[in-house]
């Protein structure tokens, strides 16, 4: 990882593939991470073109680039010989590492990345920036707790810190102290999760007080995670429904989340966001 990190800084030009064993948010990161430490005059280019290999990040068909699909374009092509950035460098970005940083280390890593993203990465897909702005104007001027809920399968609770998800009992506990301790009179809730079974749960607890994106894909315990899909089933609208939970959260007053890859990439967005964990 530090070689790799040590020849990436050194690199004139720079290509940022997909990797194929994940979904959207963990690609992105990656992308923000290498963003980070190029040098300044490197020639970049992110490619996230579909070669048909790919097991988890089918948001589309073979040969679609997705990144020009929700992203503005960086680099219009591959440069020659450029290096290939393929491999993690930051240690708090993957697997248990999620949980490594707290206090000032963890203020100052986000605030970094924020610059980052804010000098390289724009959301260019309309239905996108759409979709945040419609669903925003249910919240925007009041008190939002934002969750993101994971469905708890064994390899999502092995990211954990502790190797576990909380109950759907006790998060929905801890969420309604927090909602009633508002000094908000009339307090939303924003819920981004791929659980089916926490989206029932919460409409019937919260009721109008909850905001959700109905139209996008579940799943339960002892089915698939929604981005390892087959290629038939998912597109580029599976893609931009992960993308606005993400940018959503960020904008909620405090985020109650577990260890994922969504909560990281929108505490970057916001690094004023309070986090809170599950």
């Amino acid at each position: 990882m530090f070689g790799h990190s040590r020849l990436l800084r050194k690199a004139p030009a720079v290509v940022i593939r997909r990797s194929g064993a994940e979904g959207l948010l963990a690609n992105l990161l990656h992308v923000i991470e290498v963003l980070h430490r190029i040098r300044a005059d490197a020639e970049v280019h992110v490619d996230w073109r579909l070669d048909g290999s790919e097991l988890g990040f089918r948001y589309g068909a073979v040969g679609g680039d997705v990144w020009s699909g929700l992203f503005r374009p960086i680099g219009a092509v591959s440069p020659r010989g450029a290096f290939r950035a393929k491999t993690g460098l930051d240690l708090a970005l993957w697997g248990n590492g999620k949980d490594y940083l707290s206090g000032r280390a963890l203020e100052n890593q986000r605030r970094a990345y924020h610059r980052t993203i804010a000098k390289w990465i724009e959301v260019t897909n309309h239905n996108v920036l759409s979709r945040v702005e419609r669903t925003e104007a249910g919240f925007k001027g009041r008190f939002c707790l934002g969750v993101h809920r994971r469905v708890d399968k064994i390899g999502v609770a092995e990211l954990q810190r502790d190797g576990k998800l909380p109950s759907l009992d006790m998060l929905l506990a801890r969420c309604s102290k927090l909602l009633n301790s508002s000094e908000d009179s009339d307090p939303r809730i924003f819920l981004a999760t791929d659980d089916a079974d926490a989206a029932k749960a919460f409409k019937r607890i919260f009721g109008s007080r909850l905001i959700i994106q109905d139209s996008v894909k579940r799943t339960t315990p002892s089915g698939r995670e929604v981005h390892f899909g087959d290629w038939q089933t998912l597109s580029l609208a599976d893609a931009e429904d992960v993308l606005v939970d993400t940018i959503l959260l960020s904008r909620c007053n405090i985020l109650l989340h577990a260890s994922s890859s969504v909560s990281t990439t929108a505490s970057f967005l916001n690094p004023s966001l309070i986090l809170m964990r599950a």
